[in-house]
């Protein structure tokens, strides 16, 4: 909850100097937005043990974490890498780069989630 409370003052500072910049030199404001970002995106990566225990449970309980964990884990990192850049675009006014970005993000999205579906698909097969 400690690390929320900092990226958000982190952010907003981050917020009110690129507004400040934006005007007069928007190439650093953008600068100073992208890695205020990755630094939020870098400081929360200590929770990922969370869903490394959740990966080890899925596999203690399946007998095997890659059909049914994997693909929701690279799912999740695909949403997280397009909203970040997609926001990025925006606030560098590329609305249309923002716009192909999510298009892009929600295909490799669709097509990384496609073995867990299929999957799925044959369980249910199996019961019927």
């Amino acid at each position: 909850m400690e690390l929320i409370y900092k990226a958000a003052v982190l952010t907003l500072f981050s917020a009110i100097v690129s507004m400040l910049l934006k005007r007069h030199n928007p190439e650093v404001a953008l600068l100073l937005c992208a890695v205020t970002a990755l630094g939020v995106l870098a400081a929360s990566m200590g929770f990922l043990t969370g869903l490394q225990e959740l990966r080890e449970e899925v596999k203690r309980i399946t007998g095997s974490s890659e059909t049914l964990i994997t693909p929701v884990m690279k799912c999740l990192a695909v949403a997280m890498i397009t909203k970040i850049t997609a926001e990025l675009c925006r606030d560098s006014s590329q609305s249309a780069a923002a716009a192909s970005v999510e298009l892009a993000g929600s295909i490799c999205a669709v097509s990384t989630v496609m073995p867990l579906l299929l999957s799925v698909l044959k369980m249910i097969g199996g019961l019927i």
